[in-house]
């Protein structure tokens, strides 16, 4: 087992040890957990205080803050974090970069964020901007945000590769074989909205989420479309090679993480890829 160890890249340890971080994490805290909850309570003081400085100095509009603020922030992300990648691939720089080498669309964004904002503000759910969420809140959301993001992700996502629709969609997005970080977003505006946004963003007004709890989601849902595109494993992010199999065999690996995948037996060439390259 230690030789099995010792002969596996780092992209396929992180793997193994990725689904061992929850569980190390409930083995280091529980015992602690009232620490944790004094620590969290003194750092939340800190952070509605900073929160309130912020909102002071930029306003506390909310349809500005969720029309243009996510939408500006998010914009400016992708295309650096994007460009940041596109010159590492034709500069070959930074040189420690390239050993982690494994391999938009602003007008749907706006029109789709005002008509969401506005669905909320009728329905009278948005939570007040100044009060941050609990800490507890914050996690539950997430899991709910991540697993959304997983369902809705995976069907739409099988859906637009149908033989019926996918040469009018998605196939625009399948010219890159080998996908590079900006190439994420490459899409036909029908397919932009309801295989990319709607996955990230329907759970969103489903657990009517704070403002402040949407800034972090789609910053880390940009993120992970930018590495999972970039052919690069890094950002702390899974391997992109999952991404990287699906554009060049098209059928297989259509999730953002992987459970319905496995449930739906359309990983097994990538994992029998992944075996065979073990053994080579």
């Amino acid at each position: 087992m230690k030789r099995a160890w010792l002969t596996m890249n780092s992209s396929d340890k992180w793997g193994a040890l990725h689904g061992l971080v929850p569980l190390l994490f409930l083995c280091v805290v529980i015992p602690y957990w009232s620490h944790v909850e004094n620590g969290w309570g003194n750092l939340g003081l800190r952070m509605q205080s900073l929160w309130e400085r912020m909102l002071d100095t930029i306003g506390d509009d909310q349809f500005n803050l969720y029309v243009y603020g996510l939408n500006g922030w998010t914009f400016v992300l992708y295309w650096s974090i994007g460009l940041a990648f596109l010159l590492a691939e034709t500069c070959a720089r930074p040189k420690w970069l390239l050993r982690y080498k494994v391999q938009p669309k602003f007008f749907v964004m706006l029109p789709f964020s005002i008509v969401s904002h506005y669905i909320l503000e009728y329905q009278g759910t948005l939570p007040p901007i100044r009060e941050l969420p609990t800490f507890q809140r914050f996690l539950v959301v997430f899991f709910i945000l991540i697993s959304t993001q997983e369902v809705v992700g995976y069907y739409t996502h099988r859906l637009f590769h149908h033989r019926l629709i996918y040469k009018w969609t998605h196939k625009l997005h399948h010219q890159w074989t080998a996908p590079i970080a900006l190439s994420a977003y490459y899409n036909r505006p029908l397919d932009h909205l309801i295989v990319n946004l709607m996955p990230a963003t329907i759970g969103l007004p489903l657990t009517n989420a704070h403002f402040f709890t949407s800034w972090l989601w789609l910053t880390w849902a940009t993120l992970r479309t930018l590495s999972d595109h970039s052919g690069y494993h890094v950002l702390s992010f899974p391997s992109p090679r999952r991404r990287d199999f699906h554009h060049l065999k098209f059928t297989e690996c259509y999730g953002v993480w992987g459970p319905l995948d496995y449930l739906h037996g359309t990983e097994t060439l990538f994992r029998a890829s992944k075996s065979s390259s073990k053994t080579n």
